[in-house]
């Protein structure tokens, strides 16, 4: 027993020290990452195969991948998930990916060049909304909310049938950073999960259509970041990180 532990020790020390370094948009600085461990794609495959609530997840279990992978201490935003994942993915399955058939390089991706729009304020009819691109941390914290309210439908059409419409709600929540009318400010941050949904479906369709603008631009912008000449999009989802 004393050899096992001894052993487990070592190989421990060994993947600690079998680190790469990777470009932080939001550092703009790389800094030491370790490979993708076995333990962590059977929970990327566990994940896939936990119906409505695994796909929701599944972004949760990439926030945490790279905050356990991570060897320096860092609040990384939004954008830098894709980034991040897509290195790790390189270093530790290989640098072909199969997309419709079809075999590419990550290395020929185009240049990564992170030029977001990190915040914005929105205003309509004495309603004041600020908006960020959120961190990874608060990421996670809504996303497991989301995945936990979808879970208590009882029924797969249920859930599907209501997915939609709470997937939106939560996604607001992740980039909505204040709610202000008149001298009252509404830190998002500081209220829970009920008020927030109350608050968002009582917003003008003005402000939540400005809102999803604003997120819709920034997820376009970043996929474009992974995608090839010729137009073929780099889908860094649950297989992209399990599959040759």
């Amino acid at each position: 027993m004393s050899d096992i532990k001894s052993f487990l020790s070592e190989l421990k020390q060994l993947n600690e020290k079998d680190c790469f370094d990777v470009y932080v948009p939001s550092l703009g600085k790389s800094i030491p990452f370790k490979a993708l461990s076995v333990k962590q794609h059977k929970d990327i495959v566990k994940t896939l195969l936990s119906g409505i609530e695994g796909t929701v997840l599944v972004t949760k279990v990439f926030n945490d991948i790279i905050q356990e992978n991570s060897q320096e201490t860092v609040n990384f935003k939004h954008y830098d998930r894709s980034k991040i994942l897509v290195e790790i993915r390189r270093q530790s399955i290989g640098d072909k990916v199969t997309i419709d058939e079809q075999d590419y390089l990550i290395s020929n991706l185009p240049e990564y060049s992170a030029k977001f729009t990190e915040t914005a304020e929105f205003k309509y009819k004495g309603i004041a909304v600020k908006v960020c691109i959120p961190t990874l941390e608060l990421d996670s914290k809504i996303t497991e909310k989301c995945a936990t309210e979808i879970s208590k439908f009882t029924s797969d059409e249920k859930k599907i049938g209501n997915s939609i419409n709470i997937l939106l709600a939560y996604e607001l929540m992740k980039f909505i950073e204040s709610i202000q009318i008149d001298d009252t400010n509404i830190i998002f941050s500081e209220i829970g999960t009920y008020d927030k949904k109350n608050i968002i479906e009582n917003l003008p369709l003005k402000l939540n259509n400005d809102i999803l603008e604003f997120i819709t631009s920034y997820k376009e912008y970043e996929q474009e970041l992974f995608t090839y000449n010729g137009g073929v999009k780099l889908n860094i989802d649950g297989s992209f990180l399990t599959s040759e």
